[in-house]
């Protein structure tokens, strides 16, 4: 499809002439949900701004298997690099996040995980109504479709615990398991929890599940196409739509806001910038949206005016309203991970190396969509450390619990001890699990990071398969905040990885069960008697190593959330239960900055869902105005 066709539906000349509804500062995950359910009522003219460009028909983008090569170049990513990290003895680590069309879910791994009950009860008791599970349950459904697996396929990967009644059955995502081209390590995956004990307790998305699953991708199974954001919520269809207009390669540098009454704001524009230097004021009637992401949408506030004071003057910027909790509370996801070196009669991912294999597997995809390059090849697991999941270990944990969580000065955030007692009630709820565990078919070398680019390529001789250990629920807490009143700049990103020292214990003790499930069938087998562990010695039975290495060798997981928290603002929230900034009547924020706690799992379908429920109560707070107004 030539790329012609998937053109801006509105030039940046034409934008002085025009006034929009309602403008979406973002094209990616969050902002095409919002503006595509928005925009079926043909009476909402609305404007998307997109900093990235429009690739919808790139084949890195929509063939599945090759999203990696995406990572760190700036056409697809920002690129962003945290700060020396304080937890990491001054380790630097990378944030790849989608800057294009369909933001991050146009270059992710296309994992289709699921979050917890208790982890979204846990966003309503900190002061959210409406946000508790049962209220997002239609939401996890409403965005995907779900397309049931082969018959082959099911029995190959053991997902009889599928239960098609709770599943998407009309939204625009994709999720399959693709053609049959999985490995035998994914065959071994639920069987290798077997023999330990741990029968997976129900389907992912019941959320109460615990055990090992084979996850489905986000690919699309009549074409093996990724599914994403940008190809399926505003695909051909929708762009037909007159009253949706969307600009890339536009940065929005600020929100410009009007002072209403002595406590609010009005957002009434944003000023853009494009690629060439072109600048232009464009207007909004109704609401300005951020949908930037956890990054960049509190760079945004902080260069409009909204943060803390302090910070602000310091580079020279009018503070308009005061709220030092801007940019805070970011929490993420990472993981460590364990390569082995597999059997001589077995093969990995890490073939792709050789240049005729990659070529014959670029055509075999180009020419049927068949092939590894087609299919979501990752398989996951919801555990808590082994050593607690006994009755005597509950008190163990309670006692860990009790001694780096009680005695630790909290930050000077002040939801963050109620957010840490909601984190304690799940490690102690049978039903969730504080680690998950993901098998990916090819090495990892987070040793010659940061860049994601080599810690993904295949750069160590010989064929391994790696395993993930990764914490779900983190105390530890990170930041992101200006260093310049340039809109260009990146602002510093700070991670947090265990700046909190429960955190450290608790990865650790997840980090030492990857030897367990390596050591143990069917999964022994398909690894080399005695081969290559690009990890290093075992640390299955030396907690400090373990520490150690997870220091080393952590990854960012890719799933910054947090940095604009829904919730009250006496507990340090940036937006109320209905995404308005607080201080201001008609700006919001739907992306998942506003996530208040970070779910267990990989955060794409969170951010499905929460789009979906924000695009609604958008929908209701419109319809009520409406309703005000005729009645005035």
């Amino acid at each position: 499809m030539a790329a012609d066709s998937f053109a801006d539906s509105i030039s940046m000349a034409s934008l002085s002439s025009k006034t929009f509804d309602i403008i979406i500062v973002g094209g990616g995950t969050s902002g095409l949900v919002v503006a595509s359910r928005l925009t079926e009522d043909p009476s909402l003219n609305v404007l998307v701004v997109e900093a990235g460009a429009n690739r919808l028909d790139d084949p890195r983008v929509i063939t599945p298997g090759l999203c990696a090569t995406t990572y760190f170049d700036p056409d697809y990513d920002w690129c962003h690099m945290s700060i020396p990290q304080k937890g990491l003895d001054g380790r630097q680590v990378a944030e790849p996040k989608g800057r294009l069309l369909g933001g991050s879910t146009a270059i992710n791994l296309g994992m289709m995980i699921y979050p917890s009950r208790a982890g979204y009860n846990a966003w309503e008791k900190l002061g959210n109504p409406g946000w508790g599970w049962e209220d997002m349950v239609p939401y996890f459904r409403k965005f995907h479709t779900f397309n049931p697996p082969s018959a082959k396929i099911r029995d190959r990967l053991g997902l009889e615990y599928l239960d098609k009644n709770i599943q998407g059955t009309s939204g625009p995502i994709q999720a399959s398991w693709g053609q049959d081209w999985y490995t035998p390590y994914n065959d071994a995956w639920p069987e290798t929890f077997r023999q330990l004990g741990y029968e997976l307790t129900g389907d992912p998305l019941s959320g109460v599940s615990k055990g090992a699953f084979s996850n489905p991708g986000t690919i699309d199974p009549k074409t093996n196409t990724r599914s994403h954001a940008g190809n399926a919520y505003y695909n051909a269809e929708v762009r037909k739509r007159p009253n949706l207009h969307v600009i890339t390669e536009a940065l929005v540098e600020r929100i410009m806001l009007e002072k209403v009454d002595a406590e609010n704001f009005a957002a009434v524009g944003v000023e853009i910038v494009t690629k060439d230097g072109q600048q232009q004021n464009v207007h909004a009637k109704i609401e300005v949206i951020l949908a930037a992401g956890a990054v960049k949408t509190p760079q945004l506030l902080e260069l409009s005016g909204i943060g803390d004071a302090e910070l602000l003057n310091s580079h020279r910027i009018e503070v308009l309203i005061n709220n030092r909790l801007v940019g805070e509370n970011l929490q993420e996801h990472g993981f460590v991970p364990h390569s082995w070196e597999v059997a001589d009669e077995k093969t990995s991912g890490d073939i792709m190396r050789n240049p005729e294999v990659a070529g014959a597997a670029m055509a075999a995809y180009q020419q049927s969509g068949l092939g590894p390059l087609g299919i979501c090849s990752l398989s996951s697991s919801y555990m808590p450390v082994a050593e607690f999941a006994s009755e005597s270990g509950s008190s163990t944990i309670d006692k860990l619990i009790d001694q780096y969580l009680d005695s630790n000065k909290f930050k000077d955030f002040p939801g963050q001890e109620k957010q840490y007692e909601l984190i304690r009630e799940i490690f102690r709820n049978a039903n969730d699990a504080s680690g998950q565990y993901t098998l990916a078919p090819f090495q990892l070398n987070p040793q010659n990071g940061p860049s994601p680019k080599t810690i993904f390529a295949p750069t160590t001789s010989g064929s391994y398969i790696s395993i993930v250990a990764v914490l779900n629920y983190p105390f530890s807490r990170g930041s992101v905040h200006i260093n310049s009143a340039d809109p260009a700049n990146q602002p510093d990103l700070d991670v947090g990885f265990f700046t909190h020292p429960l955190d450290l214990e608790l990865h650790a003790r997840h980090v030492q069960w990857l030897e367990t499930l390596a050591k143990t069938e069917p999964m022994a087998s398909l690894f080399k008697k005695d081969g290559r562990r690009i990890h290093g010695n075992s640390v299955e039975n030396d907690l400090e190593a373990a520490k150690q290495l997870a220091k080393e060798r952590i990854v960012p997981h890719y799933h910054v959330v947090g940095t604009c928290a829904m919730m009250p603002k006496d507990l340090g929230g940036v937006v109320d239960n209905r995404l308005k900034v607080y201080g201001t009547h008609n700006l919001r924020i739907v992306d998942a900055s506003i996530f208040p706690l970070i779910p267990r799992g990989n955060i794409q379908s969170s951010v499905y869902a929460v789009s979906e429920k924000a695009a609604d109560i958008i929908k209701e707070d419109l319809l009520s105005e409406r309703v005000i107004r005729t009645k005035i």
